[in-house]
């Protein structure tokens, strides 16, 4: 799963990289901060089918097939086109989302957790998203869930809870992945992990400035509104 990331990335290398439609008028009115450790539930950077920057609200919040209302900020790539929460979104509104690492938490033995910065061999790169309106705190926003599939060797190690990890989509593959008229028989490929060879991890602290938030904001193996798929639990983990 992917419940917080890293975007430490100057403005010019985003527009560079993505080649991005409207970069400089998005930074200029958004404003934008280089190195910003970043949590669902708050407005994330995305760039969308018309290669236009735009905020995107990191959770989508929706009924299930019993009615629930289910937050979840994360879709299962294996049953993205089953599931009527993502299903429209995954066809129609696919985003590239740019980061620069990846956090997860590996369970330890003495019932510890110890938390690692995966990155891969390119600087930025591009998490798969999917977009749509939602309801959130009584108003219509766009939003957005992160990708996951099974892991690579790296992930599956670390994150040895859920055996799950981000989609990554290579800088070969935007333009397709961007594209609605994108047979899912070319997405299919691009939803599996990158290789172990160009993944790498490092076990890191977590920032003191962020420790007030990181207690009220539990990690993704610990909360229950971080879900894959909310119409088959059995298939979470």
């Amino acid at each position: 799963m992917c419940g917080r990331y890293l975007l430490k990335a100057l403005s010019a290398e985003i527009i560079q990289h993505f080649e991005l439609v409207d970069g400089l008028e998005y930074f200029d009115e958004h404003g934008y901060r280089f190195d910003r450790e970043v949590f669902p539930g708050e407005p994330i950077l995305a760039i969308n089918k018309h290669h236009i920057p735009e905020d995107l609200w990191w959770t989508i919040r929706d009924r299930t097939f019993d009615g629930k209302v289910t937050n979840a900020i994360n879709a299962r790539s294996e049953t993205i086109t089953k599931v009527s929460m993502f299903r429209d979104a995954f066809k129609n509104d696919r985003v590239l989302i740019p980061a620069t690492a990846i956090y997860e938490w590996q369970l330890r033995a003495n019932g510890s957790k110890a938390r690692y910065e995966i990155a891969f061999d390119t600087p930025l790169f591009a998490l798969a998203g999917i977009a749509r309106d939602c309801e959130i705190k009584g108003e219509t926003r766009r939003s957005t869930a992160i990708l996951t599939t099974t892991p690579n060797d790296v992930f599956r190690e670390i994150h040895n809870t859920k055996q799950r990890q981000a989609v990554v989509i290579r800088i070969e593959d935007y333009d397709r992945w961007l594209d609605p008229k994108t047979p899912f028989e070319e997405l299919r490929p691009m939803l599996q992990p990158l290789p172990n060879e160009v993944t790498h991890a490092k076990e890191v602290a977590e920032p003191p400035k962020l420790r007030s938030e990181v207690a009220a904001t539990p990690t993704d193996d610990s909360s229950p509104d971080e879900v894959d798929h909310p119409e088959q639990p059995s298939l979470l983990f």
